[in-house]
């Protein structure tokens, strides 16, 4: 099967950073879809001129449901795999290849970039919020998972087509994923990128201590129900994270 990528990116309230965004993604040579989740700041206005495709959500649904229509427009389009990129600018559309090559080296694996290389100081609260939700996303999924919040992803279709798609919303919905593709037995793979928190941009829609409390009742609610899944915890700190370092 030929592969056809596509980029996806959910936005909200980007009217900053999402033109030179989509102009970066559209470098590329990928179609891209720019899924704006209910702005008010005419984020879709910014881009009305891009040769690319706008989902417009008539009031905020969350990122969850963002990303699934997103990939559902992509998918109508042919794509078999569609790489995400958050709309506020912290994600290089530069690391968009190496998670292709990886995908092309690992055609069923979800790949995610992991921001594990050195570039200047990580914000302490984001740092401990991070590796917390690590560890309850690995034990659930029973393998080591490198930066499971990071949105900047490889999703294989054959993978999303294989699992029962999450409802949850907001940013619960990506931690899910990793956790129903693992137990669909789908590899979760990282792509190791440089951590990247630049001056100006606006504040995160993540809030480490909210989402993150979210992320782990929906969590621990799986490892609960699959009776504490005591030989997931032992794998995920036993074994390495597979990394494909390209």
């Amino acid at each position: 099967m030929t592969t056809k990528i596509a980029i996806v990116i959910p936005a909200l309230d980007e009217v900053l950073a999402i033109r030179r965004v989509a102009e970066d993604a559209l470098a590329l040579g990928y179609p891209v879809y720019v899924v704006d989740d209910g702005s008010r700041d005419g984020t879709s206005e910014a881009i009305a001129d891009l040769p690319l495709r706008i989902v417009r959500h008539a009031t905020r649904q969350g990122k969850g449901q963002a990303l699934r229509d997103g990939f559902a427009a992509a998918f109508a389009d042919g794509a078999t795999a569609v790489v995400t990129l958050d709309g506020d600018g912290q994600h290089a559309a530069s690391d968009v290849p190496r998670l292709v090559a990886a995908h092309a080296r690992e055609p069923r694996a979800l790949v995610l970039c992991a921001r594990i290389l050195s570039d200047g100081p990580r914000p302490a609260l984001r740092r401990f919020a991070n590796g917390f939700a690590d560890f309850w996303v690995s034990w659930a999924c029973g393998s080591r998972v490198l930066d499971s919040q990071c949105g900047q992803r490889l999703y294989p279709r054959v993978l999303l087509d294989a699992i029962a798609m999450p409802a949850s919303g907001g940013f619960t919905f990506e931690s899910e994923v990793l956790i129903e593709s693992a137990r669909a037995g789908f590899p979760i793979a990282g792509v190791p990128i440089k951590a990247r928190y630049h001056a100006g941009r606006r504040a995160s829609h993540f809030r480490p201590v909210a989402d993150i409390a979210a992320i782990t009742r929906m969590v621990s609610g799986k490892i609960v129900r699959r009776g504490l899944f005591l030989p997931g915890l032992v794998r995920s700190r036993r074994r390495g994270p597979m990394l494909i370092d390209l």
